[in-house]
């Protein structure tokens, strides 16, 4: 049963201050820029800067995504603008395949649900204070990716192609008879015609088109043609056109009457089909594209964004410190999952971002909010390390952290121990994990806003339990991530709290407690927590910021079974070194506790020892097998968890293949377990493995495609085993670089101290011909790479190179940055590199091979390498 909604408040602060009161007003405020070029508050004069998302839950794969679970649509709107609105959020991109879906091939609009829920979704925005970027026509075809054998659409872009909508008078009119015919259109939630809705500061009146940059004076009368469109509405609300498909038609937007200018970036690229492992930060030191200075004087705004294939805690902060350096004044994340989808992560595969489903990442896009808002815009930090903490914001990629420490709010992604400034002055605390001010043992996000001295509301979502990588191909029938309502201790220590404060649920579910130094467990759901015990609820406010004070959006109910995942592992067997006490963890996913969870690990083909699994933090469990217990080898280890609740009958099942008995029972079947391979200290270090690495690879984009490159796998000529085949492109320009790249950090993480001893890499390989090179590079956390080029010939060949003779180099930044290639290489940062500097190999994060234009070269055939092996050797 879902929990009660309150009436929704209509607003969102105007400031910052406002937003603390408890009092915010519906999103009705005009904007204007100003003769510098700057967007600006109509009535204060002061900056506009605004944090959001894309919503698309109107049109193509998300509309549908909702119909495959057969869910209310409106009643999505409610609770996802809800969480906008609970993340701090102030601005959304509402994107509409109008084009596709609501229209027909003369542009004549369509009333149907599309258009109904965008009428739905722009209400509900004004009420909840966030303000609206529309773009009414996206070009791409709406039926991608699960819908392609649809022919139905009625819209105009099923006629014109996307070449042709900038050249092709019919289809131009078309285009233009749908601006205007949509900005007249009247919202019936709302009664207010679409070209006056107060809500609305921006329309991007077409997305990403193709540019014809070549042609300046047709593109200009292109884009003025849709701008006419607008103003012959008498449609006042500013005006963009993208730039960031083809950064050489700044020069007609500079000439045309557009206002401004629409931006899109995707520093680690798209696509890559599995979340991706390293540090991303150094790939977010700069944007160039967006300090272009064709554009100089007008408005800048990022339509979309992302840190694509990542759930990480620490990018969006340094995202958004970025684009305030270089103009950004609102930004959209693209896109935003659907509470009741986002288990699922359908709709769009590389990108995924939920309040309740992606903890971590949603808490990094509340901190990034607050930086749109607290950092001036076109101040510089600095390139990496150093601009890892800008203002009163820290980032780590090595804690998985973004952290906002400020008089006002503390707000964290994850366990830290950073102390605010001063906790007596806090007014909002928010975050996943611990802190000095908040310990709490679950895997959920919670919030505290403060209601006056003495009275806070706490409001404490599901844990967010992982059980596969959510950037697979999508299902309706997968999930990826569970939300689990469990009951967690926590222990708030603030001053006017004290220690032995009431807690008293106001949703259905949780349960009053005094809390004994601090400490009281909770269940999902708000609570008043006061100092002096039970508070009349006719004192406490009808709401806190834009949410009702009793409102609470749960996700479904979980249903699923035990789940169990190992961690610590990429791809392959688990690898440890024998003569040292053995940890193997995992993560298992319950709704209720386990009564036992226990480790059989056996050498390949004999028979099974059993070991306890004990609690090591929420949902991870961890076995400690004692030094010499297990001698190098090969093993097969599976985990058997009970079930904690007489309800399922004290169930047992093994997993990976989920029998339900255990390895020492006579009627136990199972084929599947999971890879264990134990070493000695010098066995060699296998860093790249092409049967199980080339999915996994990140390689030099060729043109501005997606991640797919110029490989395949094979078998060895030499061996029959699986070999890497890497070719150059014929045909690039660039950087004359073609890498392949391969983050190999847990790999050297297992070796543990026993990394110290390696003393050369070695790489098994040849040539696709005679005189060829490949570059061979290992590229540490901070951005220090060492390198060696290695000369081969079509004969296979094992070459070790010394550790000592790998020499500072540049290196190449993948996943590459997207669109465009504005930030290919990366040098060592400041300090390393340097005479005396010497390889770190804890610290080593990246392998990489690349093939590059080589003086004096004279091949006209295939230039490349087939690659077996590349390992570091300790003898």
């Amino acid at each position: 049963m879902r929990p009660s909604r309150s009436a929704l408040v209509l607003c969102l602060a105007a400031c910052a201050a406002a937003a603390r009161s408890g009092h915010a007003q519906p999103a009705t405020r005009a904007a204007y820029v100003d003769p510098a070029g700057v967007i600006r508050w109509r009535d204060t004069r002061a900056e506009v800067a605004l944090f959001g998302a894309n919503y698309t839950l109107a049109s193509a794969s998300d509309f549908r995504a909702a119909g495959y679970l057969a869910l209310d649509r409106k009643r999505l709107v409610d609770e996802d603008l809800a969480q906008m609105a609970r993340m701090g959020w102030d601005g959304i991109r509402l994107a509409l395949w109008g084009d596709w879906e609501n229209t027909d091939r003369a542009g004549n609009l369509l009333a149907n649900e599309h258009l109904d829920l965008l009428d739905y979704a722009l209400a509900k925005a004004r009420e909840r204070g966030i303000y609206v970027l529309l773009s009414p026509i996206q070009t791409y075809q709406a039926t991608w990716p699960d819908a392609l054998g649809d022919t139905t659409s009625p819209g105009f872009s099923r006629f014109y192609k996307k070449e042709t909508l900038g050249t092709d008078p019919a289809a131009i009119a078309a285009q233009v008879n749908y601006i205007r015919q949509l900005l007249n259109h009247v919202n019936p939630y709302t009664r207010t015609a679409i070209k006056d809705e107060p809500a609305i500061l921006f329309v991007e009146m077409i997305n990403e088109p193709a540019h014809h940059s070549a042609d300046v004076a047709g593109s200009v009368r292109y884009i003025d043609a849709l701008v006419d469109a607008v103003r012959s509405t008498g449609c006042t609300k500013i005006t963009f056109h993208n730039v960031s498909q083809d950064f050489a038609i700044a020069r007609a937007i500079r000439r045309s009457k557009v206002q401004g200018a629409t931006f899109g970036w995707y520093p680690t690229g798209l696509n890559s089909g599995h979340e991706l492992r390293g540090s991303y930060l150094r790939a977010v030191d700069d944007y160039p594209p967006m300090r272009d200075t064709t554009l100089a004087g007008l408005p800048r705004i990022v339509y979309e964004f992302d840190s694509a294939d990542l759930r990480t805690g620490y990018m969006y902060p340094a995202m958004v410190r970025t684009m305030r350096s270089v103009g950004a004044q609102f930004a959209a994340m693209f896109a935003y999952d659907m509470l009741e989808t986002a288990s699922r992560n359908l709709g769009w595969q590389t990108h995924h971002l939920n309040l309740v489903y992606t903890p971590r990442k949603a808490m990094s896009a509340v901190i990034a909010a607050e930086a749109m808002r607290r950092l001036p815009r076109g101040r510089g930090w600095g390139p990496y390390p150093a601009n890892t903490r800008f203002g009163d914001f820290r980032v780590s990629a090595e804690e998985n952290l973004g952290e906002l420490a400020a008089p006002d709010a503390f707000l964290y992604t994850g366990d830290t121990k950073t102390a605010p400034p001063n906790a007596a002055t806090l007014r909002r605390i928010a975050g996943v994990g611990s802190s000095p001010v908040v310990q709490y043992d679950g895997a959920g996000i919670y919030f505290l806003d403060k209601v006056r001295d003495g009275v806070w509301r706490l409001e404490v979502y599901p844990d967010a339990v992982p059980v596969r990588d959510p950037f697979e191909m999508p299902s309706p029938d997968k999930i990826v991530t569970r939300a689990v309502s469990h009951a967690w201790p926590m222990t708030v220590r603030l001053p006017d709290l004290g220690a032995t404060f009431a807690a008293e649920p106001i949703t259905p579910g949780g349960t009053t407690a005094r809390a004994v130094d601090g400490r009281f467990t909770v269940t999902p759901g708000v609570y008043v927590l006061a100092a002096s015990g039970r508070v009349d609820r006719a004192s406490l406010p009808a709401t806190i910021g834009h949410l009702g004070f009793d409102e609470f959006h749960a996700p479904p109910a979980d249903t699923m079974g035990a789940r169990v995942e190992p961690l610590g592992i990429v791809e392959g067997p688990m690898e440890r070194v024998a003569d040292r006490a053995i940890d193997i963890a995992a993560r298992v996913a319950t709704t209720t506790p386990p009564s036992a969870v226990t480790l059989w690990v056996r050498p390949t083909g004999s028979w099974f020892r059993r070991f306890p699994m004990l609690p090591d933090g929420a949902y991870r469990y961890r076995a400690t097998i004692p030094a010499g217990t297990l001698g190098a080898g090969t093993y097969d280890y599976a985990i058997s968890v009970q079930c904690g609740e007489a309800a399922c009958g004290d169930l047992l099942t093994t997993f990976p293949e989920g029998a339900h008995q255990t390895p020492w029972q006579w009627n136990f079947g199972a084929q599947r377990f999971w890879p264990l391979r134990v070493v000695s200290p010098e066995t060699p270090l296998r860093l790249f493995a092409p049967g199980v690495d080339a999915a996994r690879l990140a390689l030099t984009r060729i043109g501005d495609a997606g991640r797919q490159g110029q490989f395949r796998v094979v078998p060895s000529s030499a061996t029959g085993a699986p070999a890497f085949h890497l070719e150059r492109p014929m045909a690039r320009g660039g950087p004359g670089d073609y890498t392949a790249s391969l983050v190999v950090t847990e790999r050297v993480a297992a070796r543990g101290d026993a990394i110290a001893g390696a003393r050369a890499l070695v790489l098994r390989a040849r040539a696709l011909g005679s005189g060829q090179t490949v570059h061979v590079t290992l590229v540490e956390r901070d951005g220090t790479a060492w390198s060696t080029a290695i000369a081969l010939d079509s004969a296979w060949t094992e070459r070790a190179i010394p550790l000592a003779d790998l020499r500072p180099a540049r290196w190449a930044m993948l996943p590459e940055g997207f669109p465009g290639e504005w930030n290919y290489w990366a040098s060592p940062p400041a300090g390393r590199g340097g005479a005396g500097d010497a390889i770190r190999l804890p610290d080593v994060e990246r392998l990489q091979l690349s093939l590059r234009r080589e003086p004096n070269e004279t091949t006209t055939g295939p230039y490349g390498v087939e690659v077996e092996s590349v390992w570091l050797a300790f003898r």
